[in-house]
């Protein structure tokens, strides 16, 4: 079954790239101007930890890393799940029922029908920014905390896409939600502390998606580690169940349409 999904994934990307390159102006514009976005903030954040060195044990090195993980995760996100901002707005409008007759798993279907020109700009630059950063016997560890990431970013942008099957209209709120865990997750975590700190690691995950991934590079640790994992599973597991109990609305309310 899983390898079917990769395979589907997979095909899916292929076709979305080949029409990524029907516009090479386009792609490689947008691409070329996220880098450049990337860039900037490295030039921010040098500039502050040159007057700055240290900010409560995190150093400019912590930072790039920081800065290779968001825009790796996010950009791989926006490339193979490019749908995943427009949930919202696809159950708002109606176009789920497109992908209701399809065969294939609807959720899937829809986050995987687009993909982001300018992500591929951030993987990129993640991936140069980890190989210039990140410790090459810690790579593969980089990898694969910036896919538990990847997950925590999808899971958390469905569950607030799918509140538009409870509210009616949730596109704005979706966006801002997503918008401001991104930009949090922007920041230093260990500029963070207390009860700011506890709602980062609970309600608004921004501090699984950046913030523990840099402490797990610095000082691996197994506990650290677990918690990580738990977090990426749990809140895809809530994700897909809060999607599957919002289809069961949604298809109840177009059957009392037709019967009306």
């Amino acid at each position: 079954m899983a390898v079917n999904y990769i395979k589907f994934i997979w095909e899916y990307f292929k076709i979305n790239l080949q029409s990524a390159m029907e516009y090479k102006a386009n792609f490689i514009t947008q691409a070329t101007f996220m880098i450049l976005n990337d860039i900037i903030w490295v030039i921010f954040w040098s500039i502050f930890f040159a007057k700055f060195p240290v900010l409560n044990e995190w150093g400019f090195k912590e930072m790039m890393t920081m800065m290779a993980t968001i825009t790796f995760s996010w950009g791989f996100v926006g490339i193979f799940f490019g749908n995943f901002r427009y949930l919202a707005e696809v159950i708002r409008e109606g176009q789920l029922d497109f992908y209701l007759t399809l065969p294939k798993e609807e959720l899937t279907h829809i986050l995987i029908s687009k993909s982001k020109f300018d992500a591929f700009g951030d993987v990129l630059f993640g991936l140069i920014l980890a190989i210039l950063v990140v410790p090459l016997a810690k790579l593969p560890l980089f990898f694969f905390l910036t896919m538990n990431s990847c997950i925590i970013i999808l899971g958390f942008a469905i569950i607030l896409g799918s509140l538009s099957f409870y509210l009616g209209s949730a596109t704005e709120a979706a966006n801002q939600g997503l918008m401001s865990t991104l930009s949090i997750a922007s920041y230093p975590f260990s500029a963070f502390s207390g009860y700011t700190k506890f709602i980062l690691l609970t309600i608004i995950p921004a501090g699984f998606i950046t913030g523990i991934p840099v402490e797990l590079i610095r000082n691996f640790n197994w506990p650290q580690m677990i918690w990580m994992m738990l977090c990426a599973v749990t809140i895809f597991t809530i994700a897909i169940k809060i999607f599957k109990k919002g289809i069961k609305k949604y298809e109840s309310g177009n059957l009392i349409n037709v019967r009306l």
